[in-house]
């Protein structure tokens, strides 16, 4: 049975831990959650309100993804990209029914990382174009082109990354880089700047915006 102090130890011996300096963390060992909430082995309750790196929207052991897992631990639990699979179908088949247009079509990644990987890639290849443009003060992910399009300096240590990367200012009303006054104002100024960065840099050279 697991214990704080094993898992303590265990975690500071053997897990490195992502944008840390692994001398200088101490992580808290989570002993379960429920709903908005995780607890440690003491059972001190902590509000999750970063839901965890925003995934857990429904909630921490929600019954019905419980039950979910538990069913189709049963039936399959992985399965090739090659092969057709029920679950995965049906999904992208209720991801059709939302999205508008044409967009039909879903491909499967493990994460946010490897998605925006493949975005900045088929763009590229779609549009026979080179540029990319994300915002600063973004992040994309850790992986080697995720971090080009990273807007804060956690992309520094990674440089240089995947070239053809390019960072603008978006809207951000709080610490303006527009010295605007208003959410209208931010918005309109930080649209010409966007429109202006455009412009230098050739629109006919841009493959796509990523924006979060």
């Amino acid at each position: 049975m697991a214990t704080e102090e094993r898992v303590r130890r265990d975690d500071r011996a053997h897990v490195f831990h992502s944008w840390s300096a692994q001398g200088q963390i101490n992580p808290l060992p989570i002993a379960g959650g429920q709903g908005v909430e995780i607890w440690d082995y003491e059972g001190k309750r902590y509000m999750d309100f970063a839901s965890q790196l925003v995934y857990t929207n429904l909630g921490h052991q929600h019954p019905k993804v419980v039950a979910a897992i538990k069913e189709q631990a049963d039936v399959l639990c992985t399965i090739a990209p090659s092969y057709a699979n029920d679950k995965r179908s049906e999904l992208a088949r209720l991801l059709a029914e939302l999205t508008p247009g044409d967009l039909e079509m879903t491909f499967f990644t493990n994460g946010g990382a490897e998605a925006n990987e493949n975005a900045l890639r088929i763009a590229r290849m779609h549009t026979g174009r080179h540029k990319v443009l994300a915002a600063y003060r973004s992040y994309h992910g850790a992986t080697h082109g995720a971090i080009a399009l990273t807007g804060d300096p956690r992309r520094w240590g990674s440089e240089p990354t995947v070239p053809g990367v390019l960072h603008f200012c978006g809207p951000y009303t709080y610490r303006s880089s527009f010295h605007s006054t208003t959410p209208e104002e931010e918005r309109d100024r930080a649209l010409a700047h966007l429109e202006e960065v455009l412009m230098y840099e050739g629109p006919h050279t841009v493959a796509g915006i990523i924006l979060e």
